[in-house]
Order: C-alpha cells, then sequence, then structure tokens
C-alpha cells in the first residue's frame, strides 16, 4: 500500500496501480470538497516543478518516492500570488521598455527576443489573473474589466504591428500604451484586488 503525506499527515492510497496523474486528480477533487487546491508538491523532500510534473503524469504511483502533498485555500494563495506579481510586473516592464529601446534604434533581432518575453509574460500574467479573480470571486469590477479588455486590445495591436513589421508603432504601442496598462495594474486594479472581501 502507497503512503504520502497532506500538510505532514499520512495517508495510504488503496490502489498501488494508479498513475501519478489520475492520483493528482484524484486528489484535487477531494481537496475541492473542503474549499482547498494543491499548494506545492514535493517527491523525496524535492520541491515538484510544473515540468517535472509533467514528465511524471503516465508514471506508476508506486514507482515514485516520498510524496509530500501541501495545501491552501484559494483566497490565501490569490493574496499570496497577487504579492509576488508586484516583483513579476517589474520584470515584465523592463522587458517591455527593452523591447522598445531595441526598436526605436533599430536593433531588430534583439528588440524580437525581448518582444517575445514580453507578449510570454504577459499571456502568463493574464492567466493568472484569471486564476485570483476566480478565487477572490470578483464579479463584474469595472476597474478589472477596463484593465484587462484594455491589455488584450493593445496586445492584439502589438501583435498586429509585428505581423506588419511596423516597428515605429511597436515601440510607440511598448513604450506608452503597454507601459501604461501594467502600471495601472500595479498601482490600480492590485489594490482592488487586495481590499476584495470574498462572500
Amino acid at each position: 500500500m502507497k503512503t504520502y503525506k497532506i500538510n505532514g499527515v499520512e495517508q495510504h492510497l488503496s490502489s498501488e496501480t494508479v498513475l501519478f496523474e489520475s492520483f493528482i486528480k484524484d486528489l484535487n477533487n477531494t481537496l475541492k470538497k473542503d474549499s482547498l487546491v494543491i499548494s506545492l508538491i514535493k517527491i523525496n523532500g524535492k520541491e515538484l516543478s510544473e515540468n517535472e510534473e509533467e514528465s511524471l503524469k503516465s508514471q506508476p504511483i508506486e514507482t515514485i518516492g516520498e510524496i509530500d502533498v501541501f495545501t491552501a485555500n484559494p483566497t490565501d494563495l490569490a493574496y499570496e500570488t497577487l504579492n509576488t506579481l508586484d516583483t513579476y510586473l517589474d520584470r515584465v516592464l523592463a522587458t517591455i521598455q527593452r523591447s522598445s529601446q531595441m526598436y526605436k534604434s533599430k536593433n531588430y533581432i534583439a528588440a524580437d527576443g525581448y518582444f517575445v518575453k514580453s507578449i510570454d509574460g504577459l499571456d502568463l500574467f493574464i492567466q493568472t489573473i484569471g486564476g485570483i479573480k476566480l478565487a477572490l470571486r470578483v464579479g463584474l469590477n469595472q476597474k478589472v474589466a477596463l484593465a484587462e479588455a484594455s491589455l488584450i486590445s493593445i496586445m492584439n495591436d502589438l501583435l498586429e504591428a509585428k505581423r506588419q513589421n511596423n516597428y515605429v508603432f511597436l515601440a510607440e504601442l511598448l513604450e506608452k500604451d503597454l507601459y501604461d496598462n501594467v502600471l495601472e495594474w500595479k498601482n490600480e486594479v492590485f489594490p482592488v484586488f487586495r481590499q476584495w472581501k470574498t462572500a
């Protein structure tokens, strides 16, 4: 019988022919009933990254070492995530600035590299914000909705300008519109989330 721990408490898995992916799925469903989510998984004391979790998916649970699962309340996790997003957005802002500067100085190869990093960073940011809104049960909030719509619109304009190789417009969008929007998230939208009281 396979044993694992949840928040330090030993648990037993009745069937040992379960794949890691099924184990995580079942565990998520069980935790959901108590309004909890998995916040961290450790294998043999080492924190599991997303890539490592992906590679373990099809492995039978009994072939995996010591499993420690840590849980959190989604609301607490959302507030924790919000605190790390400040630093994350500072890095995204720096990348946006570099991309804009490189386009202006016609260093297109370097500019494209920073541009891709900016877009990838913002994609992840949008997904993360979606999770925070869900956890905090933020319904229709005008400030959040406007910032979100504006960000998506700017990103679409950026991708269109990039398709047309319109580097002047691209630099302008990055430097002004996108930069201002990301600052708005930090200075105006995050405080809305932080003051939000979940029902």
